[in-house]
């Protein structure tokens, strides 16, 4: 990317960061983040350590200047997002957070043919994660719906452009089916669960209807398939693209040269975690959980 360079490295296990290094550049690497944010030529950090170090780390780059972003989960808790949003905004730096499928190519594609739905499916289908993974630690790393599914919970948001009221979900955890009541009527059901992967659709598989058009997103959102629409189908065809990563961090470069907000905020960050916690707390219960965010960010 053009008028941007690799400054420094900062990993627990130096090995890693050195063979980072040597694909992709930097002055040095370290195994203390602390040299990284108080290094007055670094502009911006990038936080993709396990979850439950991310605030911390956040605050700490926030209070130095840097502006961050930061990989999903933005946090593990409503309290550590609420947290990190106070101290970016005090810092008045700039924060984004990897929901990277939002600038998918066909993700857009299918948000422009059908911009305001009224029902939407969505599917979180994978292989199931070793038992002793990190990413299943509800402390390190907040299991499949904090780690993981929180990609669904914000995409089905950002199509609906409606703020989630009220969740459901039966199930459990790492197995749930869950619905979800917006603000303009919208409503979504969602399956979250690392029972297995279809090879067909993939691990992703996302369905849109207005009434009038329907979308149908899968091939790890790389395509879509419409109906009621002009244009049948769309591929992404440019692999740099395709999932969306290249256009968070596109973004968050320009955003900061701009000095305006990134298109994802720390809000979204906010709403993917608090919506996983309450459907979290509806599993335990067996009740519909209000959603509320209060605009306290």
């Amino acid at each position: 990317m053009d008028g941007v360079e690799v400054g420094a490295l900062a990993d627990m296990n130096l090995a890693a960061a050195e063979a980072f290094q040597r694909d992709f550049g930097g002055r040095y690497t370290t195994t203390s983040p602390e040299r990284v944010l108080l290094d007055p030529d670094i502009d911006a950090v990038v936080i993709a350590t396990h979850h439950d170090s991310h605030t911390p780390l956040a605050i700490q780059a926030a209070a130095a200047g840097k502006h961050i972003l930061i990989e999903k989960p933005m946090a593990l808790t409503e309290e550590e997002c609420r947290r990190i949003l106070a101290a970016t905004c005090a810092a008045k730096v700039t924060l984004t957070v990897n929901f990277k499928f939002r600038w998918a190519p066909a993700v857009r594609m299918a948000k422009r043919i059908v911009p305001r739905p009224i029902a939407i499916c969505g599917q979180l289908a994978m292989n199931p994660m070793p038992p002793d993974i990190w990413v299943r630690d509800p402390v390190r790393g907040g299991g499949l719906l904090l780690a993981t599914a929180c990609h669904v919970l914000d995409m089905v948001y950002w199509l609906a452009e409606s703020e989630p009221v009220r969740v459901y979900a039966e199930g459990a955890d790492d197995a749930s089916a869950v619905t979800v009541r917006f603000a303009s009527g919208a409503v979504a059901s969602l399956l979250l669960a690392d029972a297995g992967e279809n090879a067909h659709a993939g691990k992703w598989l996302h369905e849109i209807f207005d009434g009038c058009r329907s979308a149908v997103l899968y091939d790890h959102f790389r395509q879509v398939r419409f109906s009621g629409a002009a244009l049948d189908h769309f591929a992404a065809t440019d692999e740099l693209r395709a999932d969306g990563t290249y256009g968070v961090l596109e973004d968050f470069v320009q955003a900061i040269r701009e000095n305006r907000p990134a298109a994802i905020t720390g809000r979204d960050g906010l709403r993917a975690t608090l919506l996983a916690v309450k459907i979290h707390e509806s599993l335990l219960s067996g009740r519909p959980q209000e959603v509320c965010l209060d605009g306290d960010d």
